[in-house]
C-alpha cells in the first residue's frame, strides 16, 4: 500500500522542512497571468491589511508532492502556480528565492508569465512591503499531500490536469470555508478529512466516489433543480454561487439548525388502553454519526463548519448507498444489488447519475425506509428515458422533470410518506405510455440490453415491458 501523508502546514515551516523541491519535466508550464496575481494580491490585502484578524491563518489551497527518494528530491505534482508566484513575491522583497525550492523552467510560456508577473509585482512593491510587516508568509497555510509512490503520483497528476480550470470548484470551496474557521486544530482536521475523500476516490480510480461528483451531480442538482422552469445545468460558476456566494455568515461562532428528520423532538404518538396519549421522543442526535447529522439537503448553508459538516453528511450517505463495505441494512443491500445489476453495466452515465440523485434525496427524506422499493420506482421512471431514447443527453434528464405535472425532485423533498413519491411516479401517464408502446427489437443495442437486464433481475420470462409497473415488489 502506497504511503500518503496529509497535513496542514504553514508556508514558513514548509520551506524549512521540505528541501530540494523541483518541477518535473512532465509538469505543465507556469500559466498564472496578471489577472490571477492581482486577484491573489487583492485577497491578501483584504485579509491581512483591510480586515486583519490576528489569530486567523490564510488558507491558500493544496500542494501535492512526490517524494522521489532515488533522486533525493520532492517533485511538484500540483501547486507550481502558487509556489512560483510566492517565490516571485519573496524575491522582490528579499532579493533571494526561497531556500530549497530549486525551480527550473524550460518553456517559453513560463518565461513569459514570470516576466509579466515580476513586472506587475514590482509595481506593487508598496503593498508587498505592507504585507511583509504583517508577517503574512508565516500565516499562509495549505494542505500538503506527499506520496512515496510514483504511479500514484502520476495518477494524482493526471487527475489534477484532466480536471481543468472549470472543474476546480472543490478547491475553491475548501479554501473559502476554511477561512471562516478560527480554530487551527479544527481547520487542520477538516482539511485532512476533505483531502482523504479526494485521495480515496483517486486510489479507487473512480471519480464518482469523489467530492466533485458529489457537488456537481448530487448536491447542486438537488438544491437548484426546482419547480417547472429555470433548471440551470451545473458548471463551476453555478457551483461556487450555490455553495459559496449564497452561504450565510455565522454569528457568535454558531449556526442555526433547521427542520430535519434527524432534528425533531418527537417521532410518534401512542394511545394506551386507558386513553392516555403519550408522544415518543426521538433518539438524541449525536454529531459523531455523520450520516445522521441534523441537516436537510435543501436547507440554507452557513459559511465554515456548517458547510463542511453538510458536505460530510451527504458524502457519507452517498458512500453508504453505493460504496461502503459491510452494510448491515438489508434494504440498502438490496439497493446495491439492483444498482449493480442494472446501472453499473452499459448504462448511460446521465441516467446513472440521475438515479443516484434520486436515491440520495430519498434517503435524506426517509432514511432507508422502503428505499429498495423506491429504487424500483425510480428505475421505472428513469428507465423510460432509456427505452424511449437510444442516445441520452443531459437535456433528457431536465425534460423529464419539466414534462411531468410536478418536479420529481420536489416531490421527494416535500413528501411526508414514501407512498406519496410512489403514487406520483405511478400516475405519470407519459411514462406509462412509453412502456405500453415498447416494441424494441432484439438488436443487442443499449436499449435492448437495459430491457433484458431488468427482465432478468425480476426473474421473468417476459419479452415485453408492457406491465413494467406491476413488477415492482
Amino acid at each position: 500500500m502506497a504511503e500518503v501523508k496529509v497535513l496542514n502546514i504553514n508556508y514558513k515551516d514548509f520551506i524549512q522542512k521540505y528541501q530540494n523541491i523541483q518541477i518535473p519535466d512532465y509538469q505543465r508550464p507556469y500559466r498564472w497571468d496578471n489577472d490571477k496575481v492581482k486577484e491573489l494580491l487583492e485577497d491578501l490585502k483584504e485579509f491581512f491589511i483591510d480586515k486583519p484578524e490576528l489569530d486567523l491563518d490564510y488558507y491558500i489551497g493544496g500542494i501535492l508532492l512526490y517524494n522521489n527518494k532515488q533522486e533525493n528530491c520532492y517533485e511538484i505534482i500540483d501547486g507550481q502556480q502558487r509556489l512560483t508566484t510566492l517565490n516571485l513575491i519573496s524575491y522582490i522583497l528579499t532579493d533571494t528565492v526561497q531556500q530549497g525550492q530549486n525551480f527550473h523552467y524550460n518553456n517559453h510560456i513560463s518565461f513569459y508569465h514570470i516576466k509579466e508577473n515580476y513586472q506587475l509585482l514590482n509595481e506593487q512593491i508598496g503593498l508587498l512591503k505592507s504585507l511583509q510587516q504583517t508577517n503574512f508568509f508565516e500565516k499562509l497555510v495549505f494542505t500538503l499531500i506527499v506520496s512515496n509512490e510514483e504511479d500514484q503520483s502520476f495518477a494524482f497528476f493526471d487527475s489534477q490536469n484532466n480536471r481543468g480550470v472549470s472543474l476546480a470548484a472543490d478547491d475553491y470551496l475548501k479554501a473559502y470555508h476554511l477561512r471562516e474557521i478560527e480554530s487551527e486544530t479544527l481547520q487542520s482536521k477538516l482539511a485532512e478529512q476533505w483531502e482523504q475523500a479526494a485521495i480515496k476516490a483517486q486510489n479507487e480510480m473512480n471519480v464518482e466516489r469523489g467530492l466533485l461528483h458529489l457537488f456537481y451531480k448530487i448536491l447542486y442538482r438537488s438544491r437548484q433543480w426546482k419547480g417547472q422552469s429555470n433548471i440551470i445545468p451545473e458548471n463551476k460558476d453555478q457551483i461556487l454561487s450555490c455553495f459559496q456566494k449564497k452561504t450565510i455568515k455565522s454569528k457568535n461562532n454558531s449556526y442555526r439548525l433547521f427542520k430535519a428528520k434527524d432534528n425533531v423532538k418527537y417521532t410518534e404518538v401512542i394511545i394506551s388502553e386507558r386513553d392516555t396519549i403519550k408522544p415518543l421522543a426521538s433518539n438524541e442526535t449525536h454529531f459523531d454519526v455523520t450520516d445522521k447529522l441534523p441537516f436537510t439537503i435543501r436547507q440554507p448553508l452557513y459559511k465554515g463548519l456548517n458547510f463542511f459538516q453538510f458536505t460530510q453528511k451527504y458524502y457519507a450517505i452517498h458512500q453508504q448507498l453505493f460504496y461502503k463495505a459491510d452494510i448491515k441494512d438489508d434494504s440498502i443491500q438490496t439497493v446495491r444489488r439492483f444498482y449493480s445489476e442494472i446501472y453499473n453495466s452499459n448504462m448511460s452515465e446521465y441516467l446513472r447519475h440521475y438515479i443516484q440523485l434520486c436515491l440520495v434525496m430519498y434517503y435524506d427524506t426517509f432514511g432507508s425506509l422502503d428505499i429498495d422499493k423506491a429504487l424500483q420506482y425510480f428505475d421505472y421512471f428513469i428507465g423510460s428515458i432509456r427505452i424511449e431514447k437510444y442516445y441520452v443527453r443531459q437535456e433528457a434528464i431536465k425534460n423529464s422533470l419539466l414534462q411531468s405535472d410536478n418536479n420529481l425532485l420536489d416531490v421527494i423533498a416535500h413528501s411526508y410518506l414514501p407512498e406519496e413519491v410512489f403514487d406520483f411516479i405511478s400516475s405519470q401517464n407519459q411514462v406509462k405510455a412509453i412502456y405500453e408502446n415498447e416494441n424494441l427489437k432484439s438488436d443487442n443495442g443499449v436499449r435492448d440490453k437495459y430491457k433484458n437486464r431488468v427482465i432478468s433481475y425480476y426473474g421473468l420470462k417476459e419479452n415485453k415491458l408492457t406491465k413494467r409497473i406491476e413488477w415492482i415488489k
